[in-house]
């Protein structure tokens, strides 16, 4: 079992028991030791590398303090704090000092108040309307609960699926994270990868240190690779409640989220958004009702994710993407 070294968590200890502009700070003067190219700003800081992938993090938390306790249970090998606020997203943080402490230059984008509605990630969009500030093949987001998720949000680029896949992570669904707004803004593919902290949001949160440490390694194997793929942004058929929801006030020069009315893929009925349930069909994602998911939707027993029920399905209780991988 891999933990952390004493050091090391005394780095995660620094970053998680800090304020957002606390924070914004010491990765800004960090950042100008590593790299030649450093911009900060109050929603963001961009860091251009030499390597054609970017990582990215946001640096605050739904947390009106940092915390003041952490613990480390280092044979359960897992940070937690009574207060909350120890995963989400600072171990995305955490995980990009790592891979450029180890000596790899990726772009690094760090924004601000994802938590919000990913105003940091508007700003850069902002700042830089047409292209990304560099030339970028694909961005990595360092910002999803969980061991082995890759999620891609509206992004319906197969190949770039495959690729990330490839490297043991297993697709997903997903609401929103900062790619959701950079990656259709510049045309690039974009992932979002679990990070280890799992019931985010809650004072119950805890940072699986395994987890952690396994993303750190694949993605510098992403980052090593001899030859890095181009990925385009291809947007998805269908449009997210997410992005169907975000009005933009020009009064105020932000975006505000509303709930929306959805229609149901079976029964056609409309109900608001948050009652809706994303279920894999057919490749795709379609939202179902509460009534109608109880005749029409199933938990596949291997991935555990809703699945629309096919009665042609000669596994049943399964999945057709976990059936493929049967077959």
């Amino acid at each position: 079992m891999h933990t952390l070294s004493d050091s090391d968590y005394k780095l995660y200890q620094s970053i998680i028991k800090v304020s957002q502009d606390s924070l914004r700070r010491t990765l800004y003067q960090y950042l100008k030791s590593k790299y030649p190219k450093v911009i900060a700003q109050k929603e963001y800081i961009y860091a251009e590398g030499t390597i054609p992938i970017a990582l990215v993090a946001h640096m605050d938390t739904v947390f009106p303090q940092p915390p003041k306790d952490i613990y480390y249970d280092r044979q359960a090998n897992v940070i937690w704090s009574p207060d909350g606020g120890c995963g989400d997203d600072r171990a995305g943080v955490f995980a990009i000092l790592k891979i450029i402490q180890g000596g790899l230059r990726p772009t690094i984008f760090f924004t601000s108040d994802e938590e919000v509605g990913g105003l940091g990630a508007m700003a850069l969009i902002k700042d830089y309307r047409i292209d990304a500030p560099t030339k970028l093949n694909y961005i990595i987001e360092l910002d999803r609960q969980g061991d082995n998720d890759c999620v891609f949000y509206e992004c319906d680029n197969q190949e770039f699926v495959d690729y990330i896949e490839s490297f043991g992570f297993v697709e997903n669904l997903g609401s929103f994270s900062d790619i959701s707004e950079l990656c259709p803004a510049w045309g690039i593919a974009g992932v979002n990868l679990s990070i280890g902290y799992k019931n985010e949001h809650s004072i119950a949160e805890t940072v699986h240190v395994s987890s952690l440490l396994r993303t750190i390694s694949l993605v510098k194997k992403m980052l090593t690779a001899k030859e890095i793929p181009e990925f385009q942004y291809i947007p998805s058929q269908r449009v997210s409640s997410w992005q169907l929801g975000k009005i933009y006030s020009e009064e105020r020069d932000y975006y505000w989220y509303d709930n929306l009315q959805m229609t149901c893929a079976h029964c056609g009925k409309k109900f608001d958004d948050y009652e809706m349930i994303p279920v894999i069909a057919d490749s795709k994602v379609k939202y179902f009702c509460p009534d109608c998911v109880v005749d029409h939707v199933e938990w596949c027993s291997v991935c555990g994710e809703p699945y629309e029920i096919d009665k042609k399905n000669p596994y049943p209780h399964i999945c057709n993407k976990c059936k493929t991988r049967r077959q």
